[in-house]
């Protein structure tokens, strides 16, 4: 099959993949919930700073979303239900995977460091103005 066919992506049902590529779906969508499991319970049982823990947070729901997903993509396929086994929506499993991902990129490389700079600077004004008598 040439993956540049239109029959390849929209065929409503494609003939199984290879045994091996079978076994690589789902160890990899299986490492990815297990993955986003522990990355959220590292979330929250961790001593990080608040800012730092949602963007691990985020990255745990993206890897345990995207895994359970890709497992019923994988199910779809191995059962070849007519339109939800089409190779398509690997593709669009993955644009929807690297959209998520650069999200929590950009959280971590733009916002957080604004974050950071605006509290320091609240915290330089503030310690001139008067603090409330007890």
């Amino acid at each position: 099959m040439n993956l540049l066919t239109l029959n390849f992506w929209f065929q409503m049902q494609p003939p199984m993949f290879l045994a091996w590529v079978n076994i690589f779906f789902l160890v990899v969508f299986a490492a990815m919930v297990i993955v986003g499991i522990i990355a959220k319970v590292y979330a929250v049982k961790s001593n990080l700073e608040k800012l730092l823990r949602r963007a691990v947070h985020r990255a745990g729901n993206l890897l345990l979303t995207m895994g359970l997903i890709g497992l019923l993509i994988c199910f779809f396929t191995y059962e070849t239900v007519p339109i939800l086994s089409m190779r398509i929506w690997l593709l669009v499993w993955l644009g929807s995977a690297i959209a998520w991902a650069w999200s929590i990129i950009r959280y971590v490389r733009v916002e957080i460091p604004a974050k950071h700079e605006m509290q320091v600077e609240r915290e330089r004004v503030n310690k001139w103005l008067p603090k409330a008598k007890k």
